[in-house]
């Protein structure tokens, strides 16, 4: 890139220190510094991590709903489904039900389920309040500590200057989807202001189990209790409602509440199809944000924040009737718990060497689980079954959630990143993680950034990541009177992206990675192992060490101001064990957007999902690929309305994801129905 004489003269009279961050803004621009992997805006081509972006045109080009929509398009990532209406975002080949590997952020602020592992329950997020979304391909417990062992997701919300005004829109389309939401918000001389809120329902696929856990025990019995042969149940309604107020360039407040009510258990919390039991969950956060630039080298960023997670969920284990009658009013579990989080993070950033940046970070994190029940009205033993009233499982022995309580987590980190030649950028990191109840976490990181000209850039990564062991994971141990370790991951990574011209760009990266102490569960297939009288479904234990690697491409390309497209293709391979081959190791997906008249614009989504190998306890042949083809128009010729029109798996490919028991589930779980909605959007 040239720059003009004047703007030449211009920075180099500015303070070395401070126009390094400058420069690179200059020739990159400010739409592609991102901060997830930095800690700070920096170019996305020069960050120390393997990462994507997501802009919030990105998202309207999709016609998305809901976060998974537009998630399953990235290179490495594949959105699986789960029992209780949970989703799965898979990276790198690594899958586990409660999506434990994957650490989520809402405004660079974790939000995790500490009693059970993962992210909360059901949880999911709707679009229209999401300004972009921040993706690390890849371990970063360095700056974010535990849980971030294969990926991480930061996802930004929109503030009042993005949103500039008022929008009201709605969907509504096939399986009983309706949808509506409505935002607002401004940019004054001090003040900036948005609201936001968001709700909706549907039905969710229903695709046909033709055999399940019921139909097992109806064979054994004699009996015809089971829903099956019958669809799935991935109904649910939600809401998500957000206030973001800050005041001049330092202080910002966020507020905001999620419900996910009615959710549905989909193939069954016990691989049984149960069309009545479902799961609520409401989520309050509130934190507070403030920048100090103390001076021109040195700033503070403070935030404290709080979480707040009431969980409830009734089940139908099994149906009525079971086990030949002598469950007449079935297996069932209802269960309530509260969770809170309340954290304080300062980092310092300090840029007055010459060629480095230094960031020190400190946070305090407690996490606590209060009023938990969990009741069930069933005994099962390999000898011995039984209806009882609902009773609070710690009448059978020690409830895991309950043994647990609380957990304090203090941390530490420091990262230099030393410009010590021309292009060349090298980051070094090191955070400590201390935990009142497990061992302490050691998360390192070095990476090498060759800037080699403004259009190629060259990365060699290494990091180590870890994740402790949630609160039922710590509490139920297959062998007793033993610990379950943490997890950790240590990962080597090669990435090298080149700009070819102003609209094409491509990138290419490699990785290598060992896991040890992977937490597993552990049960069998037989039907009394599903639920013993603690009555506890499984236990854990580590896992030996698993190796890894992978390949990622992508390819962007604008061919015209109204065309363009990406393409990207990624392959993984896992070793083989009993917690692998859930996630596909090919995959290829494409991107197509077309403006072919002014106003009118139409959209592919392209998904092709490849064979998946079954772990190795499981003999079943591999399940088949699938491939998914979208079609989005959209149009704004009537503005200040805006129309679109998305229809999904337009060809009726019968897609479907890996169950996780071969005898009790042996059909997987279909997915994807053919399906079409529509939307409206008013801007005033």
């Amino acid at each position: 890139m040239k720059m003009t004489k004047p703007l030449l003269i211009f920075v180099i009279l500015l303070p070395e220190t401070i126009r390094a961050m400058d420069d690179l803004e200059l020739v990159y621009g400010s739409d592609k510094m991102i901060s997830i992997a930095s800690g700070h805006p920096v170019p996305k081509n020069l960050t120390p991590s393997v990462t994507s972006v997501i802009t919030r045109e990105d998202i309207e080009a999709i016609g998305a709903r809901r976060l998974e929509d537009v998630l399953e398009y990235l290179p490495g990532i594949h959105v699986s489904t789960a029992r209780a209406g949970n989703k799965v975002v898979g990276f790198r080949g690594i899958y586990s039900e409660a999506n434990t590997q994957v650490l989520l952020l809402v405004n660079g602020i974790p939000l995790r389920n500490t009693a059970i592992g993962g992210k909360p329950l059901a949880w999911t997020m709707p679009v229209k309040n999401i300004s972009h979304i921040e993706i690390i391909r890849g371990p970063g417990s360095m700056l974010y500590g535990g849980d971030a062992t294969t990926g991480v997701i930061n996802i930004i919300t929109k503030t009042g200057g993005e949103i500039n005004g008022g929008y009201v829109g709605g969907f509504l389309g096939s399986q009983d989807t309706y949808e509506g939401w409505a935002q607002y918000g401004q940019k004054e001389t001090e003040w900036e202001y948005a609201v936001s809120l968001q709700g909706g329902t549907t039905g969710g696929d229903q695709g046909l189990i033709a055999r399940d856990t019921q139909t097992v025990l109806d064979g054994l019995f004699g009996t015809a209790v089971s829903y099956a042969p019958g669809p799935t149940n991935f109904g649910r309604d939600d809401i998500d409602a957000r206030i973001d107020v800050a005041y001049q360039d330092w202080l910002r407040l966020r507020m905001g509440y999620q419900r996910f009510n009615n959710v549905q258990t989909g193939e069954g919390a016990a691989l049984a199809l149960d069309p009545k039991g479902a799961a609520n969950e409401d989520i309050y956060n509130l934190d507070l944000t403030m920048q100090h630039q103390l001076s021109d080298a040195l700033g503070l960023d403070t935030t404290v924040y709080f979480i707040g997670q009431n969980t409830q969920w009734h089940y139908n284990l099994l149906p009525a009737g079971t086990f030949g009658g002598l469950l007449p009013q079935g297996a069932e579990s209802q269960a309530t718990n509260f969770q809170g989080t309340t954290g304080l993070t300062n980092q310092l950033n300090y840029a007055g060497i010459q060629r480095h940046k230094v960031i020190v970070g400190t946070g305090i994190i407690y996490t606590w689980v209060s009023d938990v029940s969990n009741k069930i009205n069933y005994l099962i033993t390999p000898n011995f079954v039984a209806q009882v009233p609902l009773t609070d499982v710690s009448a059978f022995g020690a409830d895991p959630i309950l043994s647990s309580k609380n957990r304090t987590n203090f941390y530490a980190l420091f990262q230099d990143e030393w410009n010590f030649a021309n292009d060349f950028y090298l980051t070094s990191g090191l955070r400590y993680d201390y935990y009142s109840d497990v061992l302490d976490g050691i998360s390192p990181r070095v990476s090498l950034v060759w800037n080699v000209n403004n259009n190629l850039t060259a990365k060699l990564l290494y990091s180590r990541s870890f994740r402790p062991p949630s609160f039922l994971e710590k509490n139920l141990p297959l062998t007793p009177d033993t610990h379950i370790k943490s997890e950790s991951v240590n990962t080597l990574e090669f990435q090298i992206e080149n700009k070819w011209s102003p609209g094409l760009t491509t990138s290419a990266n490699v990785y290598w990675f060992e896991f040890d102490n992977l937490i597993t569960s552990v049960s069998d297939s037989s039907l009394t192992s599903m639920n013993a009288v603690s009555p506890n479904p499984v236990a854990f234990t580590n896992a030996p060490k698993i190796n890894g690697i992978g390949l990622e491409t992508e390819m962007r390309y604008a061919l015209t101001d109204n065309f363009n497209f990406t393409v990207n293709y990624s392959y993984h391979g896992v070793s083989e064990s009993n917690q692998t081959g859930l996630l596909p190791k090919h995959m290829v997906k494409s991107l197509i957007n077309w403006e072919f008249v002014k106003d009118w614009r139409i959209g592919t989504q392209l998904d092709w999902i490849g064979e998946r190998n079954r772990p190795e306890n499981d003999p079943r042949p591999p399940l088949v690929g699938y491939f998914t083809a979208g079609l989005t128009l959209s149009t704004q010729v009537a503005k200040p309305l805006a129309f679109v029109v998305r229809a999904n798996n337009i060809f009726g490919s019968p897609a479907k994801e890996p169950s996780l028991n071969p005898t009790l589930l042996p059909g997987d779980v279909p997915v994807f129905e053919r399906s079409i909605i529509g939307q409206i959007k008013w801007t005033f």
